[in-house]
């Protein structure tokens, strides 16, 4: 019953803003209609209009006015446009009270953001860098049934790239003999070091032969945390930089094996090219200083051919002894630096 009339308010909205758009007008067509005796009900109540409905043809319609006050509308005409306007009546509480809960709402988002930033901030603090956390490994682990090997890592909280170096020109007999869950195992000592302080991070990377650069095992770790043999797609261009390094460059000094890891973004960049002196010393020391000045400014040279205004620089770092053998540095200008320790 109630949804009846309030139907029959509307409809009487309707025909009355089409009445009054009549009259309005000077060609207006003219309706003719008598007063009707219909009591309007609001909620229950009786409305007290000052007026009374007019029956047209059967219908009872208010005027809009009349309407808009019983439902405390705003209404005026507009006779430059030949138009009823109707809004809401604004009430100077219910805007106090909303104004003040926007500015609560707002104050806890800030505090909200502040806290999360805290927290990251916080847990940043505490977990180990990624140089942190391949030292660490590299000191806890570094064999498994008869293979040595030596883990260098690269990335950020996301991702975690993860490099095996295995030399078979020692360990291949070893090597050979393990089985395929033997060789998960191997990874997985490692992985599960690197979950415990970046434990969203996706793990990807490969155990490698650095006695002739050869990738051994592939693999990732999927949505799911397990681990998969196989490639996975390198996306940003910081990662795939690190693997064209990798694959480009791991061997380019005759005698030598780099390991290269990579981080920064498109204004900076460092590169590290890791190498096992006590491995590779003969050939390290017979290179000369324009040889090596030349190989770091050509690794520089395509960063830059990446990133066309990026600061860079760079070291070649003996994983056998900690300690950096080389370094490099080239400004947006173009400006190159080289030192080498003695």
């Amino acid at each position: 019953m109630k949804k009846a009339r309030l139907t029959v308010i509307w409809a009487a909205i309707l025909l009355s803003c089409l009445l009054v758009f009549a009259f309005a007008e000077d060609t207006g067509k003219i309706v003719q209609g008598t007063e009707s005796d219909a009591r309007i009900i609001y909620n229950g109540k009786e409305a007290v209009l000052g007026l009374k409905p007019v029956l047209i043809n059967g219908s009872n319609y208010l005027s809009v006015r009349a309407v808009s006050s019983l439902f405390e509308k705003n209404i005026y005409w507009d006779s430059s446009k030949n138009e009823i306007v109707i809004t809401d009546k604004t009430n100077p509480q219910l805007e106090y009270l909303n104004s003040e809960l926007a500015l609560k709402e707002k104050s806890i988002q800030e505090l909200e953001a502040k806290l999360k930033k805290m927290e990251s901030k916080t847990v940043s603090e505490e977990r180990l860098s990624i140089e942190e956390l391949q030292e660490k490994i590299n000191n806890e682990f570094g064999s498994y049934e008869g293979v040595s090997y030596r883990v260098i890592l690269s990335g950020n909280e996301d991702e975690i790239r993860t490099i095996f170096e295995i030399d078979l020109s020692k360990d291949r007999s070893s090597w050979n003999s393990l089985s395929t869950k033997e060789r998960n195992e191997l990874v997985e000592e490692v992985a599960e070091v690197i979950m415990e302080e970046y434990s969203s991070a996706k793990i990807k990377g490969y155990c490698k032969d650095i006695s002739d650069s050869r990738i051994l095992f592939p693999f990732y770790y999927n949505w799911d945390d397990e681990l998969v043999k196989g490639y996975y797609k390198n996306y940003s261009t910081i990662s795939i930089i690190e693997e064209e390094f990798n694959n480009k460059y791991d061997d380019y000094l005759k005698g030598i094996h780099f390991t290269f890891a990579l981080k920064g973004n498109d204004s900076i960049v460092k590169f590290t090219a890791y190498i096992q002196r006590d491995r590779f010393g003969k050939g390290w020391d017979s290179l000369s200083d324009n040889t090596l000045k030349s190989f770091m400014k050509k690794l520089c040279g395509e960063i830059a051919g990446k990133f066309e205004e990026c600061y860079i620089f760079g070291y070649i770092y003996d994983t056998d002894n900690n300690e950096e053998l080389a370094f490099c540095e080239q400004t947006v200008e173009g400006d190159f630096v080289f030192g080498r320790e003695e």
